[in-house]
């Protein structure tokens, strides 16, 4: 679960930012086509909660699915589970985390990647030790 939190906080701070919208907003999850359904599948009990704003990234991502490799695929795929079995206060701990990151200097941030990195390179034989 730990590391599964990292991944999850790490995948924020360098992909995007997270709205703080509180406004759920169309297309509902029954108005999503078979295939946006199918990739954003570890979303669905949350989708319609969701604001316009949180839904439009993942619709993006949802866009651009086909055309990742099987393993950026796989790597979205835990991402969007790892995020949506986070409590509320697990995810506003993240939210926090990127805040701060975000602020820092970019070669900080390039260093803080890096290591991360590296760190998934030294610890990919680890998985399941959790």
């Amino acid at each position: 679960m730990a590391r599964s939190f990292l991944a999850v906080a790490f995948w924020l701070c360098v992909s995007f930012s997270v709205s703080a919208s509180a406004t759920a907003a169309k297309p509902s999850w029954d108005e999503l086509k078979p295939q946006q359904r199918e990739v954003l599948a570890p979303l669905a009990q949350e989708w319609n909660n969701m604001d316009s704003a949180k839904k439009k990234k993942w619709l993006g991502i949802a866009k651009r699915y086909p055309g990742m490799t099987a393993e950026e695929q796989q790597r979205t795929q835990l991402q969007m589970r790892d995020w949506y079995s986070l409590t509320p206060e697990q995810r506003e701990l993240v939210r926090e985390k990127y805040k701060t990151i975000k602020k820092l200097p970019p070669e900080k941030r390039h260093e803080i990647k890096q290591k991360w990195l590296e760190y998934g390179q030294t610890s990919s034989g680890d998985q399941g030790r959790d």
